[in-house]
């Protein structure tokens, strides 16, 4: 429940800054609508700024469309995962022809595994599980940052040009654990 959260939080903090960016940049904006030697009445100088508004008016819907669409992916995903981990598990040491005749039959003990095996299969799914739910909360940032290509705009926000927040926070919380 926590990384959605953080995924969130920095969205909404890009859509600040971008907010910030364009209370700077207005006036820069009004001055290119004097250059008026393109097609239509704000020029070529002057088209981009105006995706850059729409942008700021549609990235908190879509951050939301993101947080939902990352939601019901995640949760399909685990789902699935959970769904085929015991057949993972009992094919990680491979079959021979008695093993899959003695599955038939029900005699299905020899492929438990001793605890110590099981408690590593479990750390092994939760770093499955993390690596699923960091794929699926990107989505988050990744729908509004690049959702005005659609609309045939090159333009770029102070978003689009910002790291992922969370893996430098993992990196930051990696070197910390080190030293």
């Amino acid at each position: 429940p926590f990384l959605p959260f953080v995924y969130f939080f920095f969205a909404v903090g890009s859509w600040v800054k971008a907010i910030f960016e364009a209370m700077v940049a207005v006036p820069l904006w009004a001055l290119a609508h004097l250059r008026i030697d393109g097609d239509g009445l704000p020029g070529d100088a002057a088209s981009n700024g105006y995706f850059l508004i729409l942008e700021i008016f549609i990235r908190p819907i879509l951050s939301v469309v993101g947080l939902v669409a990352a939601i019901s992916i995640f949760s399909t995903q685990v789902r699935v995962l959970n769904l085929i981990w015991d057949m993972v598990t009992a094919n990680v040491a491979g079959f021979s022809d008695s093993d899959i005749f003695a599955t038939l039959i029900g005699n299905d003990v020899m492929f438990k595994g001793t605890p110590l095996d099981q408690f590593f299969y479990t750390i092994i799914y939760t770093i499955v599980c993390y690596m699923l739910a960091v794929s699926s909360f990107k989505l988050i940032d990744k729908i509004p940052d690049n959702i005005l290509r659609w609309a045939g705009s090159g333009v770029s926000s102070f978003g689009d040009i910002d790291q992922d927040h969370v893996e430098s926070l993992n990196r930051y919380v990696a070197t910390g654990g080190m030293t």
